[in-house]
């Protein structure tokens, strides 16, 4: 039973990239995959994600989009792209509050553009999920994942005010 339900997650990640408008490729990091078949799995339900959120944004002007994000990340001390009814989304704004950061946050679920940045965020990060969060230019993962751990990966590590004050955000 677990063959035909791995066989059929992978075929519907294959068949959801039918559905991805097509726009010019953009660098995005690649991931290195191990001999594991999970990680190779995992990857392609991934990438069938990436795709489904692309579909979903339907046609978009990606160069503007990519610089409204661009400009949002170096304005902003602290950008966190986010949905209002997210848990992890509220968790992470919760630890920024708690030590009186100062941040900006785009609300993807309320913007009119969201779905496309979300879409572009698939291409620039490797990702789509929110919370996403930039300190000082330096994109750190969500709430707990992420290339440095997320907000809360941070603050076990003891790392987090430090961030936030060389930002200026607290």
């Amino acid at each position: 039973m677990k063959v035909f339900a791995v066989l059929f997650l992978i075929s519907l990640a294959t068949l959801s990239r039918a559905f991805v408008p097509v726009v010019p490729q953009t660098s995005r990091p690649t991931i290195a995959l191990s001999a594991n078949p999970l990680d190779i799995l995992f990857a392609v339900l991934k990438e069938g994600k990436v795709g489904l959120v692309k579909s979903l944004a339907g046609e978009y002007d990606a160069p503007a989009i990519r610089t409204k994000i661009d400009c949002l990340v170096e304005e902003s001390p602290v950008l966190l792209m986010s949905f209002t009814t997210c848990p992890f989304c509220i968790e992470a704004k919760g630890v920024l509050d708690s030590k009186g950061a100062k941040y900006t946050v785009m609300e993807l679920n309320e913007e009119e553009d969201g779905k496309a940045i979300r879409a572009e965020m698939g291409d620039m990060l490797g990702r789509t999920s929110v919370p996403a969060i930039w300190i000082d230019g330096t994109f750190i993962g969500g709430c707990n994942d992420g290339p440095l751990g997320g907000v809360n990966g941070l603050q076990k590590e003891g790392r987090l005010d430090g961030m936030l004050k060389a930002a200026g955000a607290i």
